[in-house]
């Protein structure tokens, strides 16, 4: 596969639910050390860049090896800052120095349970595809169709399927249709897609499969340290 691959971190300082988020510790170094780590071991990524609005984000990832020309607007930085701005941002300050690239890996610190061989095999799938973008998926641990909510009494009712829930007869997992959802952890666009569309999702949108174990997502305080204690052990 011969193409010019760049591979985006984005990091932020805010966080409003993890505070400095992308720099606490997990594992013996920071969150955002795993995934600079990760695509610097990637065979397919050609750079790697960290795009972050804060200084010491910025300090510590150079520290494990991330490079960072260029520091973010703060306008792209905010709660509501789309992902879009920042994809878009970077390729054109990196346009601007001549730097041009046939694809875009967006991987985002919060899932640090990725492996670099995961990376190598989304992009090689992509390449080998007639798509225009890629995500990476995976099984629901607990079958969605079993969702309930509450009604306007406040009682439980199904919200799909009401052959699933509240019967006699025993529904096999197994036979449930799949269903899958984006882990969060790479999001690939060809540079030429990203520019008419500025959209991961496409009409042309493969998937790269990963197992939960490496799915994890870290929003919440507690999965950070669930995350953490997976490193660790």
């Amino acid at each position: 596969m011969e193409a010019d691959i760049l591979g985006l971190v984005p990091a932020r300082g805010g966080s409003s639910r993890v505070e400095r988020k992308n720099i606490r510790d997990v594992g013996g170094k920071p969150l955002i050390a795993h995934t600079i780590e990760q695509a610097q071991k990637s065979e397919t990524i050609s750079r790697t860049v960290v795009s972050t609005d804060d200084e010491e984000i910025a300090r510590v990832a150079r520290e494990y090896g991330g490079d960072t020309p260029f520091i973010r607007p703060t306008e792209f930085a905010t709660d509501t800052a789309s992902s879009a701005s920042v994809v878009t941002h970077a390729l054109d300050q990196l346009e601007d120095h001549g730097e041009e690239f046939d694809s875009i890996c967006l991987l985002q610190p919060t899932s640090p349970l990725r492996s670099a061989t995961d990376i190598d095999q989304s992009m090689r799938k992509f390449h080998q595809s007639d798509a225009h973008t890629l995500l990476s998926v995976s099984e629901f641990t607990e079958p969605p169709q079993y969702a309930v909510q509450r009604n306007g009494a406040g009682y439980l009712e199904e919200r799909y399927d009401p052959t699933l829930l509240f019967s006699d007869s025993y529904v096999r997992e197994q036979d449930i249709n799949d269903l899958l959802y984006p882990n969060g952890a790479i999001f690939v666009s060809s540079v030429d897609s990203w520019r008419e569309n500025k959209t991961f999702y496409s009409s042309k949108t493969e998937a790269f499969k990963m197992p939960p174990r490496r799915s994890l997502q870290i929003d919440e305080e507690w999965e950070l340290e669930l995350v953490d204690a997976f490193v660790t052990h």
